[in-house]
């Protein structure tokens, strides 16, 4: 059983509803999962955490949502090193707005790299012009995701 931590950025909804079908999935194969979409250092470092996977929309520029902003901010400013923590990034965009899209996933993923994380697979991005069913596009990454990232 692994504890993970899923911080949390959306503006619509919509990344927080494919979130907590995650937890949803990762709990019901045993293990720990808790959705955060006030997240924070301090929550990254208040449990023994295995693993984190975030996800988050993208927004206006190609910036992250204003719920997680603040996470992205002490990650930079604290500086948690993750050791070699896996993690993962669900992002989620709209690929016509081209030179962004999905942008937010992968400012955190190369932060995650910056605090010495580790991916065992690389980032999914979703795209609403292509999908109406982000959740399932999700799950179908998580099921890799979960092979090697908690075996």
């Amino acid at each position: 059983m692994a504890n993970i931590y899923l911080p949390v950025g959306s503006v619509t909804g919509t990344a927080t509803a494919v979130a907590n079908v995650l937890a949803e999935t990762l709990n019901a194969a045993g293990h720990n999962a808790l959705v955060d979409a006030n997240a924070s250092v301090a929550a990254l470092n208040a449990q023994s955490w295995d693993a984190v996977l975030v996800v988050t929309s993208t927004t206006g520029q190609g910036d992250i949502p204003a719920n997680l902003r603040p996470f992205y901010v002490q990650l930079d400013e604290q500086f948690p090193l993750q050791n070699g923590r896996p993690f993962g990034v669900v992002s989620l965009g709209d690929s016509s707005y081209d030179r962004t899209f999905c942008n937010a996933g992968a400012l955190l993923e190369e932060r995650f790299f910056e605090l010495q994380g580790k991916a065992p697979i690389p980032r999914v991005t979703i795209d609403a012009t292509e999908t109406s069913t982000p959740d399932d596009d999700a799950l179908f990454w998580l099921k890799e995701w979960m092979e090697v990232a908690l075996a």
